[in-house]
C-alpha cells in the first residue's frame, strides 16, 4: 500500500447517479491502496466499514430541537408561524413538538414572547471511528430522523486531511451535502441505460455546483455502450469479473486490481494540478 500525496489537503468524493453502481468499491479500494483516509457519508446503508476493519471508537451526534415549559406559554402561535417546516402544532390549550421536523433552526426559541422554549439536545445517531492501515470514519444515522444532513455534517467536521469520501446515492440534498466543497468527484456508473439516465442526472447537480469530476465505469465489458453517449472525462474502468464480485461479497479487497485504483488516483491528482 502506497501513501497519498503530501501537501495541500484535496477532497475526492465518489458519488454515482443511483445505488447499486460499484460507488463503495471504488471508494475502498481507491482509498487503501493510495493510503489515504475514508469517510463513508452514506449515513442511511453506510458499508465501508464491512471492508476496513480494526478498533473502534463511537460518539453520539445530537442536534438541537425545542423544548417546550408550558407552564410559561400562553398558547400564542409565534412559534408555529415561524416554523418553516411545520415542527410545532399549537392548539388552544395545548402544544406539541414533532422533532422529526425540526431542522433545528432555533426560530422559535428566539421569537418566544414568554421565554418559553429552550433548545435541548436530541441525539440523531452516532460517528464512528475505525483505524485500521487506514483511518475509515462514518455515521450511522437513528432510524425514524427525517434528513441525513445533520449527521454529514458532523462526519465531514472529521477530515483533517486528504480523504475519500463515500457519498449517498442519488441527486438529492445528502449528496449535495457530500459533494459541495470537495475538491473532485467521481461519478461511477455500470454499462446500462438505467445507469446512463441517472448518470447525467448527478453530472448536471455537478455542473451546477461547480465541482470538477469524471467518470469511471463498472462492470467494463457489458454489452451497451455506454461511453459515446457520455459528455465527460472517463477516467477509468473496472472491468466486469466474477473474481470481482465474489470479493466483494465476502467482504474483501480487490488486492488483484490494486495498480488500477493508484492509476484512476493518478490521473485525479493530473486533473487537479
Amino acid at each position: 500500500m502506497e501513501k497519498g500525496r503530501k501537501g495541500s489537503m484535496v477532497k475526492i468524493a465518489v458519488a454515482s447517479g443511483k445505488g447499486g453502481t460499484g460507488k463503495t468499491t471504488l471508494s475502498v479500494n481507491l482509498a487503501y491502496f493510495n493510503g489515504i483516509d475514508i469517510f463513508d457519508l452514506d449515513v442511511e446503508e453506510p458499508n465501508c466499514h464491512l471492508f476496513i476493519k480494526g478498533e473502534k471508537k463511537e460518539e453520539t451526534v445530537y442536534r438541537k430541537v425545542p423544548s417546550i415549559d408550558e407552564s410559561k406559554c400562553d398558547y400564542c402561535g409565534i412559534c408555529r408561524d415561524v416554523c418553516e417546516f411545520h415542527a410545532i402544532v399549537v392548539l388552544k390549550d395545548k402544544i406539541y413538538v414533532m422533532p422529526e421536523l425540526c431542522h433545528s433552526c432555533g426560530a422559535c426559541s428566539y421569537f418566544c414572547p414568554k421565554g418559553a422554549i429552550e433548545e435541548v439536545d436530541r441525539p440523531i445517531g452516532k460517528i464512528v471511528e475505525v483505524n485500521s492501515e487506514i483511518k475509515l470514519t462514518y455515521g450511522v444515522l437513528n432510524v425514524g430522523e427525517a434528513t441525513p444532513v445533520p449527521i454529514i455534517k458532523h462526519v465531514k467536521k472529521k477530515i483533517k486531511g486528504d480523504a475519500i469520501i463515500d457519498c449517498p446515492p442519488g441527486t438529492s440534498c445528502p449528496m449535495v451535502e457530500s459533494v459541495r466543497d470537495v475538491d473532485y468527484c467521481i461519478l461511477v456508473c455500470e454499462p446500462t441505460p438505467f445507469s446512463l439516465h441517472d448518470l447525467k442526472l448527478a453530472m448536471s447537480v455537478l455542473d451546477k455546483l461547480g465541482v470538477p469530476y469524471g467518470v469511471v465505469i463498472n462492470k467494463h465489458g457489458l454489452p451497451f455502450n455506454i461511453e459515446e453517449k457520455i459528455d465527460a472525462d472517463i477516467i477509468g474502468r473496472i472491468p466486469f469479473d466474477k473474481r470481482i464480485a465474489e470479493s466483494y461479497s465476502k467482504g474483501k479487497l480487490l488486492h488483484d486490481y490494486a495498480d488500477l485504483f493508484r492509476e484512476i488516483y493518478e490521473v485525479v491528482r493530473c486533473r487537479l494540478r
